[in-house]
């Protein structure tokens, strides 16, 4: 993957300046139209979403105008004509998003049922009673079709539901009537507001891949808009890094859940809810770990641990799950009662109870409430209303404490950009198990330190690796800027590498090697704990993930594994068909590794470009065509293509009993 214009990334940079200083903004426009042209400057605009006006703010609509206009005096007519163009897709998605808002109104108007001082609540009920009837018929699901459909409809309503409460605020609806009745048929209406606001988040993700990597936008004669979404290394990058995480995530579930229904069917008289309990507990942590980048979750935010923030989210998600249990049927339809609803010093008190101090407490309050600049309500999950903090309880009750929290932080911009203690241990520990020469170097010059997290020998090639512990990315905001710190991150990778490079002497004295020792090549290795979802070689450094390597450096290849549901046992099916991982280590090989992880390279597989047609739109764009895990149903043609194509000579009748 190509980073054609990484600083269009810094996408917080550009934010800040039109919300505090638009005189800085203009001037460093300027710059980049000097030093870079006028597509940069484009595509800054863009990315700093200056021309799209959502919401008609009065203020931004006067910022808009004075940037246009300073432009359109630097540049020449080819300039303005990009501009214009500009404007003219800016128009295309506020025209869509204000037919969306008046079919809405429209709608809810006809129906004459809702009432404007009570819309917030209203939503709120029915929220709950839809995501608690799709949780009821959870059970029933027999197949990976069903569960897909059912997890992509719950999906939908969550990512939904900051889309309707940031509409709310806008629109100055009351967050009030914690304790006021709602009929059936007004809760019928209001439920609506999930349909309308799933077209609204389809747009939005057009919108955001419009911001930060190339789209094109055209209408055609009858008025319908297309929108191609060209940088398919982008696209494919988020989609592939979040695969790969959820993927490892839903490998270890199945793995101990095969574990338990073992130990289970061979003694049957072992307490299946506390072997359950373990389980989830175990594998919580594992997660944690894996989204933080960190094996203590010992770093601080606001003042407290991470593994302290994540407990505090859990402590929601057991509330949650302990107010549903009590709840056998809906008595009254109010928000107290359909819900889980404590007045702040309640929530205060609850959070002290289970070993928080008051300020921890109004800290972990303050940042779970949902405001106008929140994602959704996994983010943020309390609601004020009235002298209330409501909880969506079907909603928290199946909420992961670790994504949630990668996600507040995330969204806020909080840096989570630490080391992560532990990690270049266990990188060395896993190159001195395949004997691999390492170790760490580090240098002081003229009070200038130089320290080098691992430098390692394969054959007479020396390797320079960075790390850099990062949380697991997910939206396409947080990829782009994600891409933009790994891309500054090269920065530090080079400058430790120049210097070492330059002073072989240090890296011959620290690694013990022979003092007539002198490099075949030197590559350099940006290593992160997040998940990569394309090759990168950025700046002359390539940049891995520590899931990738580590497997590499161990030689396992990836695997195909399969449950048997009957018995509990599992078998795993290694790659034969993976050149890198076959023989002994090589530089060479790893080369290879880094210019096209095979992880990488398989789950590309799984994508095609597809055109997708809805009522005001279409979008060509990349898809997920094939599952990565099966449950209930016999592999398809394509399926058995790409095991045979990855995985080599399986015998897939026994996939298909």
């Amino acid at each position: 993957m190509v980073l054609k214009s990484p600083e269009r990334y810094n996408f917080y940079k550009f934010e800040n300046m039109i919300s505090k200083d638009i005189q800085k903004f203009l001037s460093h426009i300027e710059e980049i139209l000097e030093t870079d042209g006028i597509d940069n400057v484009i595509g800054s605009l863009k990315t700093s979403g200056i021309t799209i006006n959502l919401f008609n703010d009065k203020k931004r609509a006067e910022k808009m105008k004075l940037v246009i206009d300073f432009i359109f005096e630097k540049v020449e007519v080819e300039g303005k004509l990009k501009v214009i163009n500009l404007l003219k897709e800016s128009s295309y998605f506020k025209n869509l998003y204000d037919i969306q808002g008046e079919l809405r109104e429209e709608y809810f108007k006809s129906s004459g049922a809702l009432e404007n001082n009570f819309e917030v609540v209203s939503y709120l009920i029915s929220l709950e009673k839809f995501l608690r009837e799709l949780n009821g018929k959870s059970s029933t699901i027999k197949n990976t079709d069903e569960y897909a459909n059912r997890q992509n409809i719950f999906d939908s309503a969550i990512e939904s539901t900051g889309m309707i409460l940031k509409n709310f605020i806008f629109s100055k609806r009351p967050f009030k009537g914690s304790s006021r009745n709602i009929s059936p048929k007004v809760l019928e209406v209001s439920e609506k507001h999930l349909i309308f606001s799933s077209f609204w988040n389809e747009l939005n993700d057009i919108l955001e891949y419009w911001k930060y990597s190339d789209v094109r936008v055209s209408k055609n004669d009858e008025g319908k808009f297309k929108f191609e979404i060209l940088d398919d290394e982008f696209e494919l990058n988020n989609h592939i890094s979040n695969e790969r995480f959820l993927n490892l995530r839903e490998g270890w579930q199945a793995e101990e859940i095969a574990k338990i229904r073992s130990e289970y069917f061979s003694h049957r008289e072992k307490d299946i809810d506390k072997m359950l309990s373990q389980s989830h507990s175990k594998l919580n942590y594992l997660f944690s770990t894996l989204y933080f980048g960190s094996p203590l979750l010992e770093e601080k935010i606001h003042g407290i641990e991470i593994l302290n923030w994540i407990n505090a989210y859990q402590l929601l998600v057991d509330e949650s799950k302990k107010f549903l249990r009590n709840q056998k049927k809906l008595e009254a339809l109010n928000v107290e009662k359909v819900c889980l609803s404590k007045n702040r010093f309640e929530w205060r008190r609850f959070f002290k109870q289970h070993g928080f101090s008051n300020e921890e407490s109004e800290d972990i309050i303050e940042l779970f409430t949902f405001k106008n600049k929140s994602l959704d309500l996994v983010d943020c999950p309390f609601i004020e209303i009235d002298d209330k903090l409501i909880i969506i309880p079907s909603l928290t009750s199946q909420a992961d404490a670790s994504r949630a929290l990668a996600s507040n932080f995330l969204n806020r911009d909080i840096n989570l950009d630490f080391k992560g203690r532990g990690f270049e241990e266990r990188t060395k520990a896993g190159l001195n198990l395949n004997g691999i020469t390492n170790g760490g170097l580090y240098k002081r010059i003229y009070g200038t330190e130089y320290e080098c997290d691992i430098a390692f020998l394969l054959g007479d090639d020396l390797y320079f690796v960075e790390c850099k512990a990062h949380v697991q990315p997910f939206t396409t905001r947080q990829h782009a800027n994600h891409l933009y710190k790994l891309y500054k991150e090269t920065d530090q990778a080079n400058r430790i590498a120049d210097f070492y490079q330059s002073n072989l002497k240090y890296v011959r004295e620290q690694l013990n090697l022979q003092e007539d020792f002198s490099p075949r090549n030197i590559y350099r290795i940006l290593l992160t704990t997040s998940m990569i979802g394309a090759p990168l070689l950025i700046n002359g450094v390539y940049i891995i993930d520590e899931s990738s390597f580590t497997m590499f450096i161990d030689r396992i290849p990836p695997s195909l594994k399969y449950f048997d549901n009957k018995n509990g046992k599992y078998v795993k099916y290694s790659s034969t068909n993976l050149d890198a991982f076959n023989g002994p280590l090589t530089s060479r090989k790893m080369i290879d590794f880094l210019n096209s992880p095979p992880q990488i390279k398989i789950f590309r597989d799984f994508y095609r470009k597809i055109e997708h047609s809805a009522e005001l739109w279409d979008t060509y764009r990349n898809t997920k065509v094939n599952q990565t895990m099966h449950m209930g149903l016999s592999l398809s043609e394509s399926d058995k293509s790409l095991i045979h194509k990855h995985f080599g000579s399986i015998n897939l009748d026994i996939l298909n009993k």
